[in-house]
């Protein structure tokens, strides 16, 4: 585990004593490319912050206690609280600001580092830590907004005594509090780059507390098949954000599965033909083109190997070029197998040069596979976007009946899959484990996609309750607002993030809506050409990267993915009635494409919308004037829906 490093530490009056020069030195060798900005912070905060330190130390503190200066959080790629403050058991986060009038981005930066110290370091569970923003140039009372307090340093000795002096726990010295664990959720891309470095997951406690159980039923299953040489097709569900992908790639990468392949013939350049084992196993197929570009892009050539786009390993097995081949993997996970292509939409798609749905395609590929095999469908739930999507998990019951061999194929699902496919002749195995309730994406904001699924009316739940929801899910750290100002929103997201290289947030939106742009490009030829790997890959002050806020995303282009925090386009195609949610101004799909349910897909893409975030997001709805005159008004119940639902308006 990577050990946390500071600026400084020590005790509180050691650093009340020590030279400022000394300190800002210290500060200065510690972050070597520290700008001008932030070494004048420094020069001008040091003092003060000396100054509230003696006051603090005036009101009867015995000097068991500590502070910790530009502490950065392992793996979180440069995060770093300004300072902390350890005494009597409490931890105190301070976030020092150089003006009079908080921020709400500086209200939810300094919220954020209190959630992840009290959720991810292991000295800070079941402690008492306060997050206080202090504008320096402030004076007069202290108020607590959300669950931020806010004081100035006139003030601030005073507030410190009334919080330890409430704290209840033993002393952390600060090099116990350095030395400790911190876990942070790692977003998927992360993981999986961490996987591919180092062979496997990092010892990360949540992240394996909510995947591990599902993996070992997995490869439990895996192992089974390969004893017994027979067929099976696992589906894994989930709610968005839950670590289905995670899983999958988790599974993919696994070396146990690799002695379990079966020896068969290869041919070697000035070899004989020989009998080996294949190296890898398993296989990790996405239809989703974008999160294959970013993954590749994230885990280098090699990657390949492990993560390959859905159409061409199809086509591969059974284009012109590929009748018969037989698959070099004994597992093939499918990602978001709620989402495979019907037989209409393969013919399209593939311009008919194959034929029957996705999964009857693989599990034909499935029997090709010598002795044994395993197919691992990830499911997620409300999630088709794309016509030819909507025939959903029924496809593969029927694809495993219609198998070369189906007395050899056997089937287990979450408990609520299970019952739906059960009467068949194919064997249905039950387990809860195979089902993932808790979504990770969103820190310990669980409430989140049911929040979502009443907001979009997929369930109906009061205005009322859903408020409620969104209380907790502030609680938890989740910030959620809406503006007509789309310039505020970017502003909120690019000054909440500044300094932290390794966060990832962009400007996301609807690709059905006809009144977003250009304020926001999300027309076809705008989103076509964004280069995905690099949207999501490249650092902050990249041209291309998605942290310029200059380049749109639609629901088929973040789908699989996530950011820390998302500006959403809200647009005219998915807008709030008196008689409900309508689709009615929405952008026609394509001639000729049959759409079974265009309502439903516009709801499902909003789901994905609004589940892509980690922290947060800003719904940006266009002002009326701004608008078409054929659309102005049309978003004023949509507003006015978003705020009875707790989403509050961004202000400045």
């Amino acid at each position: 585990m990577e050990i946390g490093q500071a600026g400084w530490k020590g005790s509180i009056p050691d650093f009340v004593g020590d030279d400022k020069m000394a300190i800002r030195r210290a500060l200065e060798d510690f972050i070597e490319d520290a700008g001008e900005s932030q070494k004048r912070a420094w020069r001008d905060s040091i003092p003060q912050l000396q100054d509230v330190m003696d006051r603090y130390l005036e009101t009867g503190s015995e000097g068991k206690n500590g502070a910790i200066l530009e502490y950065t959080l392992p793996m979180e790629q440069g995060r770093r609280p300004d300072v902390i403050v350890l005494d009597n058991g409490a931890v105190i986060v301070l976030e020092l600001k150089g003006y009079g009038i908080e921020k709400q981005e500086d209200l939810d930066q300094a919220s954020a580092y209190a959630r992840d110290l009290r959720h991810y370091h292991s000295m800070c569970r079941d402690r008492q830590v306060l997050p206080v923003l202090v504008p320096l140039r402030r004076r007069g009372e202290w108020e607590t907004k959300g669950d931020v307090i806010v004081c100035g340093p006139d003030l601030l000795p005073g507030l410190l005594q009334q919080i330890i002096a409430s704290s209840e726990g033993t002393q952390i010295d600060c090099e116990d509090f350095l030395g400790g664990d911190y876990e942070p959720m790692p977003t998927l891309v992360e993981a999986a780059r961490r996987m591919f470095e180092d062979g496997d997951l990092p010892n990360i406690r949540r992240a394996r507390a909510a995947t591990d159980p599902a993996l070992e039923i997995c490869l439990g299953i895996i192992r089974k098949a390969a004893e017994t040489k027979s067929r099976r097709l696992i589906l894994l569900s989930g709610v968005p954000g839950a670590g289905k992908t995670l899983v999958g790639i988790r599974l993919s990468y696994d070396r146990g599965t690799r002695e379990l392949a079966i020896p068969r013939a290869m041919r070697r350049p000035g070899n004989e033909t020989e009998m080996v084992h294949p190296e890898i196993t398993s296989v990790f197929l996405s239809g989703n083109g974008p999160l294959v570009e970013v993954l590749q892009n994230a885990l280098g050539t090699n990657s390949k190997n492990f993560v390959q786009p859905v159409r061409s390993y199809v086509k591969h097995h059974f284009g012109e070029r590929g009748k018969n081949r037989i698959p070099y993997h004994h597992v093939l996970i499918f990602d978001e197998a709620q989402r495979a292509w019907d037989r209409e939409k393969v013919e399209r798609g593939h311009k008919g040069e194959l034929e029957g749905s996705e999964p009857e395609l693989f599990i034909d590929m499935a029997d090709r596979v010598p002795g044994w095999s395993v197919v691992v469908g990830l499911i997620g739930t409300g999630q088709e976007i794309h016509d030819g999507e909507e025939s959903g998990v029924a496809q593969w019951m029927s694809a495993v009946a219609s198998s070369q061999n189906p007395d050899n194929w056997s089937v287990h699902a979450p408990p609520t899959i299970a019952k739906s496919l059960e009467g068949g002749s194919i064997p249905v195995f039950s387990d809860s484990l195979l089902s993932l309730n808790t979504t990770l994406r969103s820190h310990f904001a669980e409430e989140l996609h049911e929040w979502v699924d009443g907001v979009i009316g997929s369930k109906e739940i009061p205005e009322d309750e859903l408020s409620s929801m969104s209380d907790a899910l502030k609680n938890e750290g989740f910030r959620m607002y809406w503006t007509n100002n789309l310039s505020r929103a970017k502003s909120y997201v690019m000054k909440r993030y500044d300094g932290m290289p390794g966060k990832r947030y962009g400007l996301i939106a609807s690709s059905r809506d006809k009144a977003l742009s250009p304020s926001i490009p999300n027309d076809f030829m705008s989103t076509k050409n964004v280069r995905k790997g690099a949207w999501f890959n490249e650092p902050p002050e990249h041209p291309r990267s998605c942290c310029q806020l200059n380049t749109c995303m639609t629901e088929f282009g973040v789908q699989g993915l996530e950011l820390d925090y998302c500006v959403i386009g809200w647009g005219t195609d998915y807008v709030r009635t008196d008689d409900g949610w309508s689709n009615s101004l929405m952008k026609n799909h394509a001639r000729g494409v049959p759409v079974k349910d265009p309502l439903g897909l516009r709801r499902n893409a909003y789901r994905v919308l609004l589940t892509r975030s980690r922290d947060g997001f800003v719904i940006y709805v266009p002002p009326d004037e701004g608008m078409d005159a054929k659309y102005a008004g049309t978003l004023d119940a949509t507003r006015k829906w978003l705020e009875s639902c707790g989403v509050e308006e961004l202000t400045e």
